[in-house]
């Protein structure tokens, strides 16, 4: 596993998925799977290959991580060239097909497609977008292009480096727009929201569609009785037993090993990143595929190096069978498609209510979006958004 400083939480899961597998028998009962933890830093790309071959020299089986574009690419070509399994768990729209690696995030066209569909459910007839980087913009390509020349114009507007976004949103409450799509790093996503409320665009007229999957890591608490429509999708639902148990034992050894604990923590329940979950899902999706590989055929680790032309023989095989594997992980269902890509998958919509961050519908590939608040509660909602509440009724 390659992880970058601060990457404290990729790691423990890495680490944690190897101690299950190894205490499950019906898992690989002939073998152990053994985790080695290598830290690289994330703008060094050189060191890193050097890591990988130096690795490679060892024999390994597959190498999981890292998460940065500037060193993924490197090692993914190393793997390429060596016939190793590169296993990533990162949002990444340069995704090939004949290749070496297996990437658990769900394909962007897909993700795209899920804003696409919700943005028609809603209704929007124009809507500003505001992005960080250029990524934000792949990300959210399929929205510009389903948005056709007859409709009424979209505008993309894109947040300064200086951490005082004031300015735009005040130029985006100018121009009376009240849709608003947010595309910010994780991070980012409270103090965007936390201005906007400064400028007094945070009322019951604005609706915010978040693209984070992570939007569960944010502290909303300031935001959740305004009235605003906050809304995002997840891939891991926190609630969900499985996810619960799983980082309960994370929590409960590394407090016990004397380790700070890399877990946020969300009223009574502990949270984790989206790409935390996919790792610990990657490495129960390589354990798989290496069980059915190993039940047909002797698999041998073989010391290999990036100077010569060996290649690992089991390479390919593994990789095939990891793209047919199907198992329910922290992510739900993770199959890929025939092209290796993660395209069948189920997001829950969620969206802040007075009670914190709750689950308001589904979207798949097939169906699209399917909301399931109830027309009871739909009214209910209505109802105590308008308590207290003196509405002036003018006519001309």
């Amino acid at each position: 596993g390659l992880f970058h400083p601060g990457d404290d939480t990729q790691e423990v899961a890495f680490r944690y998925a190897v101690e299950k597998i190894n205490a499950d028998r019906t898992v690989l009962p002939r073998s152990k799977l053994s985790a080695q933890v290598e830290k690289i830093n994330p703008l060094d790309s050189f060191h890193a290959s050097k890591r990988v071959c130096h690795l490679l020299r060892t024999g390994v089986a597959a190498i999981f991580g890292p998460q940065s574009a500037h060193t993924a690419s490197h090692i993914q070509s190393i793997c390429d060239t060596m016939e190793i399994p590169h296993l990533e768990t990162r949002w990444d729209y340069r995704l090939r097909r004949e290749s070496c690696l297996v990437n658990l995030y769900p394909h962007p066209s897909m993700l795209s497609k899920a804003f696409v569909d919700i943005v028609r459910a809603w209704g929007w007839k124009s809507f500003t977008i505001i992005y960080e980087t250029n990524e934000g913009l792949v990300r959210l390509q399929e929205l510009l292009k389903a948005h056709g020349p007859n409709e009424l114009p979209i505008t993309v507007r894109q947040l300064s480096d200086s951490g005082d976004y004031r300015p735009l949103l005040k130029q985006i409450k100018n121009s009376a727009e009240s849709h608003i799509v947010l595309d910010c790093s994780t991070d980012k996503i409270y103090e965007v929201l936390k201005q906007a409320q400064q400028i007094g665009m945070m009322s019951d007229y604005h609706s915010y569609l978040i693209t984070s999957l992570d939007l569960h890591m944010v502290h909303l608490d300031e935001f959740k009785y305004g009235g605003t429509n906050i809304t995002s999708f997840r891939l891991v639902d926190p609630e969900k037993p499985i996810v619960q148990d799983t980082i309960d034992t994370w929590i409960y050894g590394e407090t016990k090993s004397g380790r700070k604990v890399p877990f946020g923590k969300m009223t009574n329940i502990s949270v984790i990143r989206t790409e935390t979950a996919l790792m610990y899902d990657a490495v129960h999706l390589f354990a798989k595929a290496l069980h059915d590989l190993d039940t047909s055929q002797q698999i041998d680790i073989q010391p290999l190096s990036c100077d010569a032309s060996d290649t690992w023989p089991h390479g390919y095989s593994l990789i095939n069978y990891m793209k047919i594997v199907e198992i329910r992980g922290l992510t739900d269902v993770i199959k890929f498609d025939h092209q290796g890509f993660r395209t069948d998958f189920v997001l829950d919509i969620v969206e802040l209510s007075p009670l914190g961050l709750r689950k308001a519908g589904t979207w798949n590939s097939t169906q699209g979006v399917n909301f399931t608040k109830t027309y009871g509660e739909q009214q209910m909602e209505i109802v105590e958004n308008l308590k207290n509440k003196t509405l002036v009724v003018t006519t001309i």
